[in-house]
Formats: structure tokens, sequence, C-alpha cells
């Protein structure tokens, strides 16, 4: 039983290993949830400032859509509906891009 006391006397407990995340080529140790976010969304989407990670902010893309608009020449359309054009000449509607 003395051999039980003197390996409990020398026992040593685990160390617990930090998440290390490689941000700009650099290996930096950073807590458990933002270990969890830079897994989440890629370590591409974080850089390093002063020394701490930060997330860039996602970029915005502008939204293009089609909108019927009256124009100089277009198309004619049978009873109003945009999904039905007789034919193609003047005063009638156009396909036209517009930004949000």
């Amino acid at each position: 039983m003395t051999g039980f006391f003197d390996a409990l006397k020398a026992f040593e407990p685990r160390k617990i290993k930090k998440p290390v995340v490689v941000i700009d080529g650099k290996k930096v140790e950073v807590d458990v949830e933002m270990f969890k976010q830079v897994q989440q969304h890629g370590a591409e989407n974080f850089k390093l400032v002063d020394g701490v990670v930060k997330r860039i902010p996602p970029k915005r893309y502008k939204k293009t859509y089609f909108i019927l608009q009256k124009a100089d020449e277009g198309y004619t359309l049978h009873n109003h509906d945009p999904y039905w054009p007789e034919n193609y000449g003047r005063g009638g509607f156009e396909w036209q891009t517009e930004s949000e």
C-alpha cells in the first residue's frame, strides 16, 4: 500500500493543451470560443491585429435585378401580362437592370 501513496505523491496532473490557430502564417494561442469561431468560419476570414485575432467583416455585394420599364422600343404585352409579350416594336416595355 505504500507504493500507492508514493505514486499518488509523484502524480502530476495532465497539462491541458491550449487551442492554437494559424492566422497569416503565424501560430496564435486563443481561447476555446475563438477557436470554435475560427474553425466554423475559416482562418482566411480572420486577421491578426496587434496580437489579437479579429474577424474580417464580410463583403456586402450589391444585388442587381431586372425591372420592367417603359421604353421607346420594347415588347408590347398582351393584357399587360409581362410573361406574354406579343411583339417587339415602338412604345413597349423593356427589362432593365436596377441596383439596390
